[in-house]
């Protein structure tokens, strides 16, 4: 097998594994009724579950740099698949709500992983190809909130919501052996880093102002699409007293918007400049959250508004990622871990305000998208703040 269509395979293979681990949160929600139903709980342990699912992402972050710079990013993305593979076949057999919560954030650290991939690619390919990749790759996976819901209603449908992991866990043994057959793997270096030196190299990241800045902005930026996904349940199936088939519908147009720019920025990248693509972003995201504030009772309005909002998002994340991964000048690996630990952290206490805050509100849809609208403004400060800061860098 040549390298090229190693590389091909590899990517194909690792697509598979972020897919899985987004699905397996998309594919349970339309279940998560009946999950706090059949464990006599509350309706608030639906987003709490998306919670500790994104909190266990970011748990293992600050080892696994070193961790890849040691041992390879094959061996330890490999690891990490094998791991979600394991925590895939415990959640099934939870017979309450605390032990169902426990195992999705031990299932939620598969999500650490994904890192390694995004940094292989940074490695091997320039800005142009490396932000195509990476807009490809990473909303591609957006298409867990599509195919998710469709799959696990119909999973509930014909068994229970238990059989939603079964299917995880079919796909994490497909994506373990493609990796293990076609992943390049990273030069280990030969000398353990010491731990004094892995602390230094943390903090010339976590004080390098463009990823601070970068991780901050993209957990604000991703806020509204995030909580969606934790709260559209309630919304959806409980507040606005829709179907199955409605939630599909709405997740589909919501979360289309990422499809659509994944496909512009294969065109746009290398035309536009990562300022233009940012600050147009910005502005046609924040002019979606605007409708769907402003029209939160017009239901099909609402939906619009939010598919603007994702559009717009997924036009400039990509750029603000490669721009915050590259800027420290010392590891992509420990540099990406450090990205996503603040994102992750940053989204996951997000996401309960805005859960508290809805609940306080009955899960009204007005309280969603007055919370949303409030996320839009910050986005819009800090995005073209960050903007004009690398306009005249080399990231153009």
């Amino acid at each position: 097998m040549d390298n090229k269509k190693s590389i091909l395979l590899f990517a194909v293979f690792f697509i598979i594994y972020e897919f899985n681990v987004y699905i397996a949160n998309d594919m349970i929600m339309p279940g998560m009724i009946s999950v706090v139903n059949e464990f006599h709980s509350s309706t608030d342990n639906i987003a709490k579950s998306l919670s500790l699912y994104i909190i266990g992402g970011s748990t293992l972050q600050i080892f696994l740099g070193p961790l890849c710079d040691r041992f390879g990013k094959r061996n330890i993305l490999l690891f990490g698949n094998l791991l979600f593979l394991v925590a895939s076949g415990i959640i099934p057999f939870a017979t309450n709500i605390g032990q169902f919560l426990t195992a999705r954030y031990i299932q939620g650290l598969g999500l650490c992983f994904i890192f390694i991939g995004y940094a292989t690619i940074h490695e091997l390919f320039d800005d142009k190809m490396a932000v195509k990749l990476c807009s490809l790759v990473s909303n591609i996976s957006i298409f867990a909130p599509l195919i998710g819901p469709v799959i696990g209603s119909a999973i509930i449908i014909a068994a229970n919501w238990r059989y939603v992991f079964i299917v995880t866990a079919i796909l994490a043994i497909v994506s373990l052996i493609g990796l293990a057959r076609n992943m390049p793997n990273s030069k280990p270096s030969s000398e353990i880093m010491p731990f004094k030196e892995i602390l230094v190299t943390y903090r010339t990241i976590i004080t390098t102002r463009f990823l601070l800045q970068g991780a901050i902005i993209i957990a604000v930026i991703c806020l509204p699409m995030i909580a969606w996904i934790g709260l559209a349940p309630v919304l959806v199936l409980k507040t606005l007293g829709k179907s199955y088939s409605d939630y599909i519908i709405y997740q589909s147009l919501v979360f289309g918007g990422f499809i659509l720019s994944s496909i512009s920025i294969q065109f746009l990248a290398g035309r536009f400049s990562f300022y233009k693509l940012i600050t147009r972003g910005t502005v046609l995201s924040f002019i979606g959250l605007l409708i769907a504030a402003i029209f939160h009772m017009h239901t099909w309005i609402f939906i619009m508004g939010m598919f603007l909002a994702s559009f717009g998002i997924g036009l400039y994340n990509g750029s603000i990622f490669r721009i915050a991964i590259t800027s420290t000048g010392v590891s992509n690996s420990m540099s990406a871990a450090t990205l996503n630990i603040v994102q992750s952290a940053s989204m996951a206490a997000s996401i309960e305000i805005v859960n508290k805050i809805c609940d306080h509100f009955n899960y009204s849809v007005a309280s969603f998208a007055i919370v949303n609208l409030i996320c839009g403004i910050v986005m819009l400060i800090i995005c073209f703040n960050f903007a004009k800061l690398v306009k005249n860098r080399s990231w153009q």
